[in-house]
């Protein structure tokens, strides 16, 4: 039975990589020049600041690799009212959902041990891991730029390329220019505003 061939395969790729769905063709690392990952009993709060979508999450799990320690997520559910938990090394991805009380609680077990805790938020939670005796370091994740869309564009496209010499893919820089200045520093709203792109020059090109 005959059908008509996918766009993205006759134009050598296998999908439209930037799909927030597709798990297969996750976001390369790009750098921006973030500090190396905390260490252990260092008595302190390392929070890494951004928007939803900015990179807190992959930057916490590549200081993980780099340096174990357990991961705990908070959920937006009641989930959320979980102890937190404490290790000379912990991580906390969205801490700012957790009830107040809950990292207060877990600030003071934290000094009291001398243990570092990396924190993924929105919010800056500083003053109270201060008040407790932690030392705080911020982490804020800066805009996207346009060098840095291209890269993590070409992350993606190698991703899903056929291999057969159907087409190459290089985002252009008008195009990155672009969504860097309209993304507001997520890389989930760049993914849409290339996903929305790419689209459209698949169609253009499968014609």
């Amino acid at each position: 039975m005959s059908g008509t061939p996918d766009p993205y395969r006759r134009c050598g790729l296998r999908a439209n990589p930037f799909a927030h769905d597709d798990a297969d063709h996750a976001p390369g690392w790009v750098d921006r020049g973030l500090p190396g990952p905390a260490v252990a009993g260092g008595r302190c709060l390392v929070q890494v600041i951004g928007v939803k979508g900015a990179g807190k999450t992959t930057t916490l799990r590549r200081w993980q690799r780099a340096e174990p320690g357990p991961w705990h997520y908070v959920p937006p559910d009641l989930r959320r009212f979980a102890p937190l938990p404490v290790a000379p090394l912990v991580y906390w991805d969205e801490a700012d959902r957790a009830l107040p009380v809950a990292r207060r609680r877990a600030w003071r077990v934290a000094a009291r041990r001398g243990a570092t805790v990396v924190a993924g938020t929105h919010a800056d939670l500083g003053a109270e891991a201060a008040a407790a005796g932690l030392a705080v370091r911020t982490v804020p994740l800066p805009g996207l730029s346009a060098v840095q869309v291209r890269s993590w564009a070409a992350l993606r496209f190698a991703a899903v390329t056929t291999g057969d010499g159907a087409a190459s893919w290089d985002l252009p820089e008008d195009v990155a220019a672009d969504v860097a200045a309209r993304c507001a520093g997520s890389w989930r709203a760049a993914g849409d505003l290339l996903h929305v792109w790419l689209a459209r020059q698949v169609t253009s090109r499968a014609r």
